[in-house]
């Protein structure tokens, strides 16, 4: 048994001074944890360390900043209480990080050879938020309301690949995680990694809302916009403050690709930028079989039943008017997947990994199917789930994309149990996908590290 100082080790940010709030604990005194479980983390705010000339400040978009920190080795830890301030000083950034603070001390049994175990292990947390006005005094890991969060990890000199998640609740939970601050997806991935999560609200993504948004011009969102604000002032229904947010919400989501994101990040290297994602993980479930279609401007919208019951009477009026419902058949689908594969390629070079669907529930009592008129995927899900799996397979003969077998798991450890509605996973389902993401995003890694890649 040895006795282990856990330092907060080394991190800059590039003509910054990196402050930080009292720490918030995750973990009790004397808890045995596990290498690389959370035990803690504190919110950061950054100040210029010299005279700024012009230009914006870095992270201005990010109003939420936050290391979270874990142990390298497991053991019993001893946590150091003088870093829990308390009150305000635990929300709001007061001490300058200082590598050699000592967070805890670890009693291990694990023989101390890692270098660089004196030094927790960090993971750096960003949002994004939909508005300035969604703060929640720092109240928590990733607090607010966001348009999209992140979380980087990599120590001195490497460079994190990044997976922007696109899906619905399939893919979110397995990368986001319990507390929706990517903590299992960190404990689980030991090389360097950036993880992306942007929300299904106010639309949920699919293959011709990406392809919209990539081809979009700043001519065609601005008549977006001014479409958006006519309906707010001249519809028959008067707007009310949920219109408001709805429209606000939704230019925001529509004003740029999130594709083609680029990212700053800061690590014990100082500052650097990260260019658009190298993997985007999606999911067949987002997939409908019926899309909006702007009768006038030609975009598309796929709003979830119950975020379109968040909008507002105007709002409302105005997908039921300025909107078609457009039927998308199987070819349909598959020629979007194959025009968005292409495109991606082309544009970023990022290689998508899908989920596919699971196919059965096991509730299916059908002895006949002799009354079910064709296609019968119009009509039964689990038929139009088979069949959806079986193009996601088809492409893969020729596009490069990694497919996330969802079926087959849960088949093999029981979908009743741990898929129940072939949509939300247990915590066993969400880990083995991970595993999973986690592995095809390693086989991305590859010849990036190699230099193969364009």
């Amino acid at each position: 048994m040895s006795s282990l100082a856990l330092h907060l080790g080394p991190l800059s940010v590039d003509s910054q001074k990196i402050l930080r709030s009292g720490v918030h604990w995750l973990c009790s005194q004397g808890e045995e944890v596990r290498a690389n479980q959370i035990i803690g983390f504190c919110n950061i705010s950054l100040q210029p360390a010299g005279l700024r000339l012009s230009g914006p400040p870095p992270f201005a978009e990010e109003q939420e900043l936050q290391v979270a920190f874990a142990p390298r080795l497991p053991g019993r830890i001893s946590i150091n209480s003088e870093l829990l301030r308390g009150g305000y000083l635990s929300m709001h950034s007061v001490e300058t990080w200082n590598a050699e603070d000592i967070v805890a001390h670890l009693e291990t049994d694990v023989e101390v050879e890692q270098e660089g175990a004196g030094n927790v292990r960090l993971l750096m947390l960003a949002g994004r938020r939909m508005t300035g006005l969604a703060d929640l005094q720092h109240a928590g890991l990733l607090p607010s309301w966001h348009g999209r969060s992140r979380g980087w990890w990599c120590d001195k000199g490497e460079t994190p690949i990044s997976l922007l998640s696109l899906g619905v609740c399939d893919a979110a939970g397995v990368v986001t995680g319990d507390k929706g601050a990517f903590l299992e997806t960190f404990e689980a991935a030991a090389q360097a990694a950036q993880m992306v999560y942007v929300p299904d609200h106010p639309i949920a993504y699919t293959t011709q809302l990406l392809l919209d948004q990539l081809s979009r011009t700043p001519a065609q969102y601005k008549a977006i916009a001014a479409d958006i604000q006519a309906v707010l002032t001249e519809a028959s229904t008067t707007s009310t403050p949920d219109d408001l947010v709805f429209a606000g919400t939704l230019l925001q989501a529509l004003q740029r690709s999130p594709i083609t994101d680029t990212y700053p990040i800061f690590s014990a290297s100082g500052s650097a930028r990260l260019g658009p994602a190298n993997a985007i993980l999606l999911s067949l479930v987002a997939e409908p079989q019926t899309i909006l279609r702007h009768k006038k401007l030609g975009y598309h919208l796929n709003i979830l039943r119950h975020y379109q019951a968040a909008a507002g009477p105007a709002i409302r009026e105005w997908l039921g008017s300025a909107f078609e419902a457009v039927k998308r058949s199987l070819d349909d689908i598959r020629r979007d997947y194959e025009k968005l594969i292409d495109t991606v390629a082309r544009m970023t070079g990022a290689k998508l990994v899908i989920i596919n669907r699971m196919s059965t529930q096991g509730h299916e009592d059908i002895s006949s199917y002799a009354p079910f008129d064709a296609p019968m995927s119009d009509t039964l899900a689990n038929i139009a789930a088979k069949e959806m799996n079986l193009m996601l397979h088809d492409i893969a003969e020729t596009r490069d994309i990694a497919i996330i077998d969802v079926d087959a798991i849960a088949a093999e450890i029981g979908g009743a149990e741990h898929l129940p509605d072939a949509v939300h996973q247990s915590g066993l389902m969400q880990a083995i996908l991970r595993n999973e993401i986690l592995r095809a995003l390693e086989e991305i890694r590859a010849p990036l590290s190699s230099g193969e890649a364009a």
